[in-house]
Formats: C-alpha cells, sequence, structure tokens
C-alpha cells in the first residue's frame, strides 16, 4: 500500500514534536518494514531538510516561525490533498482544530486518527474569535469521515462516535505504546528526582500548576535533598525558567528534547516516579512510558487519564495544594511508589509499539 500520514507535528519538529508525532513515527516505520510505502506530511520547520528516516517525508509550508509554518500548513493542506490523493491508498489525518485536509471529498480510503479532545478548554486557552472556530472544528469536521481510529475509549466518547455506529462509521480503539526494551529495567533503582517528561506548554500541561505546587513544597523538597527533572522542550520554555530563577525553585532542565533513546531509557529508569498535571490531553503517553520502567506517576483527574488511575495517584485538577500533598506522599511512600510501579508495569506489557502498530496495520488492510 501507498499510505499517506497527514500531521502538523513531526517527530524531529523543533515546532511542535509531541506523543502524536511520535506514534506516526512508530507506525510509519512499521509500515514500512512490511513493505508498504509510507509518507509523513507534515509542517515545516528549521532543519526539515535533514531529517531522513526509512519513510518518506513531506514538509508543507513555510518554517521561518511556529505561527506562519502552521498557518502556511493549514492554507496548502487541502490544495495538496486535491491535487495528490490520488497517488494513495489510504490517507490517514491526525484530527486537530488548527487544520482541515478534507481528504473523503477527495478519496474514498481516508480515515481520522483521534488523539486529543479539547473541548471548553479552547475557550480559556485561544483568543476570540479563534477559539469557537476550533471548537466548531472539533465538533464536526470529523463527521465528514466514515473511519476513525481512537487512542482510548475516552475520545470515542467525547467525539460521539459511540452514537455514530448505525450511521455506518467505522472505528477501532488503538494505544499508543512503548519500547519492548523499557520492560527490561528494573524499577528497584532510583534517584532523588521527580521527573515530568514532554512538551513544554504551559496551560495545556498545567506546568504553571506542577510549579506552583514546587513552590508549596520548596523547603520539604531542599530537606529530602529531592529535584524535580523537566525532560522537553516547547515555547514556553522561557516562561518556565523565568519561574524557576525567580523562586529558586529545585528544578531541573534538560537542554531540549533528548533524542537519544539510551539516554532517555537511564532518565526514566532512574527517576522516582513522574508527573503530569495536563488539564487535558489526548492519551498521555509519558505516564504509560514510566509504568513500562515500572514507575507511577501523579495525573490530574481529568477523564482521559481513566485507564491509569489504578496504578498512579490523581490529584484534584487545577489544585496546586492537592498536586502538593501527592507528591509529598509519593516522596515520603517508598513502598507505595513500588507497589504502584508493578501494576503499571503489568499494565503496559502488552502495549509495545509492534503490537499496536500490528493491531492499526490490521485496521487499514480491513478497509
Amino acid at each position: 500500500m501507498r499510505i499517506l500520514f497527514i500531521s502538523y507535528g513531526h517527530p524531529q519538529s523543533t515546532f511542535l514534536p509531541g506523543g502524536g508525532a511520535l506514534r506516526i513515527h512508530k507506525f510509519s516505520e512499521f509500515l514500512t518494514s512490511r513493505g508498504n510505502e509510507v509518507f509523513f506530511l507534515s509542517g515545516n520547520f528549521p532543519g526539515a531538510e535533514k531529517v531522513r528516516s526509512v519513510y518518506r517525508n513531506i514538509f508543507l509550508g513555510n518554517s521561518s516561525s511556529p505561527y506562519s509554518s502552521l498557518l502556511s500548513f493549514s492554507i496548502l493542506l487541502p490544495h495538496f490533498v486535491a491535487r495528490n490523493s490520488k497517488n494513495f491508498d489510504v490517507i490517514v489525518e491526525d484530527q486537530s482544530p488548527f487544520y482541515m485536509s478534507f481528504s473523503p471529498l477527495f478519496h474514498k480510503k481516508s480515515l481520522i486518527q483521534f488523539q486529543v479532545y479539547v473541548g471548553k478548554e479552547a475557550l480559556r486557552r485561544f483568543p476570540l474569535p479563534l477559539n469557537f472556530a476550533f471548537m466548531l472544528n472539533e465538533k464536526f469536521y470529523n463527521k465528514i469521515y466514515d473511519c476513525g481510529v481512537f487512542m482510548s475509549e475516552y475520545l470515542v466518547k467525547a467525539f460521539g462516535w459511540d452514537r455514530l455506529v448505525q450511521n455506518r462509521k467505522k472505528y477501532a480503539v488503538i494505544w499508543s505504546g512503548v519500547d519492548e526494551e523499557n520492560l527490561n529495567f528494573s524499577s528497584a533503582e532510583e534517584s532523588n528526582f521527580i521527573l515530568y517528561t514532554g512538551r513544554f506548554s504551559w496551560y495545556m500541561k498545567g506546568i504553571d500548576i506542577l510549579l506552583s505546587a514546587v513552590r508549596k513544597l520548596r523547603t520539604f523538597l531542599k530537606e529530602k535533598n529531592v529535584y524535580f527533572y523537566f525532560v522537553g522542550d516547547g515555547p514556553d520554555k522561557p516562561k518556565i525558567v523565568e519561574e524557576i530563577v525567580k523562586y529558586d525553585l529545585p528544578v531541573k532542565i534538560s537542554d531540549g528534547w533528548v533524542s537519544s533513546p539510551f539516554l532517555l531509557r537511564h532518565i526514566y529508569s532512574k527517576c522516582m516516579f513522574s508527573v503530569l498535571p495536563s488539564r487535558y490531553e489526548g492519551f498521555g503517553l509519558s505516564v504509560l512510558e514510566s509504568a513500562s520502567f515500572g514507575k507511577t506517576s501523579v495525573v490530574s483527574d481529568i477523564p482521559v487519564f481513566s485507564w491509569a488511575k489504578h496504578f498512579c495517584l490523581t490529584f484534584k485538577r487545577n489544585s496546586a495544594d492537592d498536586l502538593a500533598e501527592k507528591i509529598k506522599e509519593l516522596i515520603l511512600n517508598k513502598e507505595l511508589r513500588f507497589s504502584l510501579g508493578i501494576l503499571g508495569k503489568n499494565f503496559a506489557r502488552d502495549k509495545t509499539w509492534n503490537r499496536v502498530s500490528e493491531e492499526f496495520y490490521n485496521f487499514l488492510l480491513n478497509l
């Protein structure tokens, strides 16, 4: 098959990487290994011309800034699909409130992949009138598709596809995955840091809530010789650094994304636990990755994390006080950390990238 994936984000993008882009990257590598010809259409970014992979990359739009990159990608995307759709057997578009390819109008074998639901959070995060435009896109655009892939049962309900099956809609729930090598690490070894890994998005990822909790725990953390390690990158990094310096917080930040799988595995395997205080999410891949190393996480009590609540501690959404209490509880209770970590590792064992990629491939074949 000739397969086209459409997603603005790319795993090597300096503008918008993330778990969704990593998912497409992993699927693309797997599908290529099965003899398919795979194309990954994403937004343009500085250094894109140097990217090399086993599949083919197509970078669309302007690369001068994150905003011009996303805007030009959104404008050019429908035109690109209209002109080139006949060159592919299957088109897979990542659902996003920021762009629309309208591929079902040009290609019968088109499906949409749901990775995040913003909902009413768009009203708080984006300015008028963009927030209403994004909400309308999220609510209605996906309905032009007859086939969909969801990362969780929560997303099926959030987008209302559980009520559309009678309208001849086909869908599958296919998880994101973890590297099988992660499962070989022992969870017994840990250093004195708590991990946040992911995109540095102040509002979406709740980093403001996390830093507020760290401020409340600053004296306690220094007494226990425990610090936070932020691994990732993103547009809000300067704001995060400013907050850390201003309040003298025990937080260290990686120098950009950690590209070495060996180093990233070492970081995950040595942390005490991880934290993901998101206000909204598509899935929360870092929580599953932490679990694959036998590490528990503290997560917000939003519905998308319902799959992780039996091996994680949850805090009341938006509450820095509750988050601080849960962090303190795990620091003081090593036995609880390890017991939850074992539950998480058992949960992650059958969710390797090879396994979920095989499920995705079979879904494409059944089209």
